[in-house]
């Protein structure tokens, strides 16, 4: 290279004029919509939760069952006659065109998965906003490059940079958002030069999210630092059954979407409508037993409880299958929404379920419930996405604790290969497979 072209490369003007204004301008636009989404869940979920427990008992019982059934009707209409493309969790549409479809992604897709993700998380759904997050912001890139008319190179780079300015904002978690991108997308693509791209914005829509929602961990967890300790060694059965436990969440959500795909004689906007019915007559039957109402929505208060120690004892377990229930029915009978929290929370209250039974038979302090929480939402989350270092990040990232990342490390390594074992094919993947859609990764070749 010349002294002249080094110089023209390093140009401040020229380098805002391409690339470094591109992935500001995409995390400032993403970081501003997924706050927004974020609050509009948020808003329609508790203004509900306000009206129905002000109600009468039995009037508030049956609006715990019925909501999540009338926000799936919605859904259902939308699905059936508006969007067909806006139901599920996002990151499988978004894989899809990625390597399928040339990145071209639209707005009108993003923005009814908004709408619907809104509706069936703001009344109750047991889902999570982050994988439609990563869909909307990665529509919302895919858009900017195609008005931008990037060269083909540069435009394949959106989706990548899209996805991770989604989730660094969704969950507060630069870190993690990055890694995730690597190993959700780009392990099959080495050539891959949007790994700047995804750290500008990636950081960029951080840093919105901090400004209007504040700078602090997603789980406020008043767990104080660890030192190394023999109790840790609950990493190991925490990674063992996160794997096995995963893999049957996987297992139960693939058959069970099946039987609602082949239900021929249910209408197909009304599937979600059932799910939704039977997803809150399981979180009301939990509800009554425990008075947690976790298994509906995002269940944000629970994580900061368990993680606080407390919650203990049976209610844990309860917790545990409960959610699993919860989730594979709103999912797999079409509701629109993600896994990634409902696999946190579910490994949370494994965990949870561990520590309380070596505080009880050893009469240790109740921080190691919390800090065995931790370590399931690590391992479960590992066994059930398959993306192992992120699931680290993840979780240190959301907690703010540091201290127990050596086992959390080793838990999560061992979900993941435990998980992997028994099936072979990732979550995101299967769900395409069960629709009829083949990744085409030899177009990695084409893109770069």
């Amino acid at each position: 290279m010349t002294l002249k072209k080094f110089l023209h490369a390093l140009n401040p003007v020229d380098l805002l004029r391409r690339d470094f204004f591109i992935y500001i301008l995409i995390g400032l636009i993403c970081g501003s919509a997924a706050v927004i989404f974020h609050l509009s869940i948020r808003f329609v979920f508790e203004t509900l939760q306000e009206y129905k427990n002000q109600q009468i008992q039995w009037l508030m019982l049956t609006l715990m069952i019925s909501l999540p059934a009338l926000g799936g009707l919605f859904i259902g209409f939308i699905i059936q006659y508006v969007e067909p493309q806006a139901g599920g969790g996002g990151i499988p549409q978004t894989k899809a065109a990625y390597w399928n479809n040339k990145s071209i992604l639209t707005l009108k897709e993003a923005f009814w998965r908004f709408i619907l993700t809104v509706i069936s998380l703001g009344s109750g759904g047991s889902l999570g906003r982050e994988g439609p997050t990563v869909h909307l912001c990665a529509s919302i890139a895919s858009e900017i490059g195609q008005w931008l008319k990037l060269r083909r190179e540069a435009f394949y780079s959106m989706i990548p940079i899209g996805m991770a300015a989604g989730l660094a904002a969704a969950f507060n978690t630069p870190l993690a958002a990055i890694t995730f991108v690597i190993e959700e997308i780009l392990l099959h693509n080495y050539k891959s030069k949007a790994i700047g791209g995804i750290i500008f914005a990636a950081v960029t829509a951080a840093a919105v999210e901090r400004l209007v929602l504040g700078s602090n961990p997603v789980y406020l967890v008043g767990l104080p630092p660890f030192e190394i300790d023999w109790w840790m060694f609950i990493s190991l059965p925490i990674g063992v059954l996160g794997g096995i436990f995963s893999h049957i969440f996987v297992s139960g959500l693939l058959n069970t979407r099946r039987l609602f795909q082949n239900w021929k004689q249910c209408p197909d906007w009304g599937k979600p409508a059932v799910g939704g019915l039977a997803m809150g007559i399981t979180g009301t039957t939990i509800f009554l037993v425990t008075g947690h109402e976790g298994i509906f929505g995002l269940g944000y208060n629970d994580f900061n409880d368990t993680l606080s120690g407390n919650i203990f004892g049976v209610t844990l377990l309860l917790l545990f299958i409960g959610k699993i229930i919860a989730t594979i029915l709103s999912y797999s009978s079409g509701g629109s929404g993600g896994i990634i929290a409902p696999s946190l929370y579910m490994g949370m209250m494994l965990g949870g379920s561990l520590g309380f039974l070596l505080i009880h038979f050893f009469d240790l302090s109740t921080n190691i419930l919390g800090g065995a929480a931790l370590l399931g939402m690590g391992a479960f989350f590992a066994g059930t996405i398959r993306v192992p270092f992120t699931s680290v990040l993840l979780v240190y990232e959301m907690t703010g604790n540091y201290s127990l990342i050596l086992p959390l490390m080793f838990g999560n390594m061992l979900a993941y290969n435990i998980a992997e074992r028994l099936r072979p094919i990732p979550l995101h993947e299967a769900l395409l497979l069960q629709n009829g859609i083949h990744l085409n990764y030899q177009s990695s070749q084409s893109k770069h």
